[in-house]
């Protein structure tokens, strides 16, 4: 058994939702990082090279954080450059936003996400069942769950 521990990625601009799935995927065995606007969020995933990218759709200005000024074009501009990069082109992203219209949800899946889940609908023990079933299927050890068993 490996002892690295799959990497999950968001980018939030929300700082108590970065902190819940923070505290959720690491409880469950998984390593995390968040980001809270496009242009950070740009460089964690080059320096970081994540093992599943979980990102809003609605995120602050590209040059600067301004909590009012949120847009969804940097959400899905961020998924066309993760997708484009040869490096990260073929991470699984998951978008999970409160954007739930079909025009935007339709661009984000031609864009390349691998899931859209809308925050209102879905709990986080879903995000963390949906993130499990992506890396399974890719192949990635899952770490063990020590909610619902012993792990060593």
């Amino acid at each position: 058994m490996s002892n690295k521990k799959p990497l999950i990625a968001y980018i939030e601009d929300d700082a108590m939702l970065l902190t819940m799935y923070e505290q959720l995927f690491t409880i469950h065995g998984f390593s995390f990082v968040g980001a809270r606007d496009f242009e950070s969020g740009a460089k964690m995933i080059k320096e970081k090279n994540p093992d599943v990218i979980l990102l809003d759709m609605l995120l602050p200005d590209k040059m600067k954080w301004v909590p009012t000024e949120l847009n969804v074009s940097y959400g899905l501009d961020l998924l066309s450059e993760i997708k484009k990069n040869p490096a990260t082109k073929n991470t699984p992203v998951i978008i999970l936003s409160n954007m739930d219209e079909s025009a935007i949800v339709n661009e984000a899946k031609e864009r390349g996400a691998d899931d859209y889940m809308i925050k209102a609908h879905v709990l986080p023990k879903e995000v963390l069942a949906k993130v499990r079933e992506i890396l399974g299927a890719r192949g990635i050890e899952i770490p063990c769950d020590p909610i619902k068993e012993k792990c060593e």
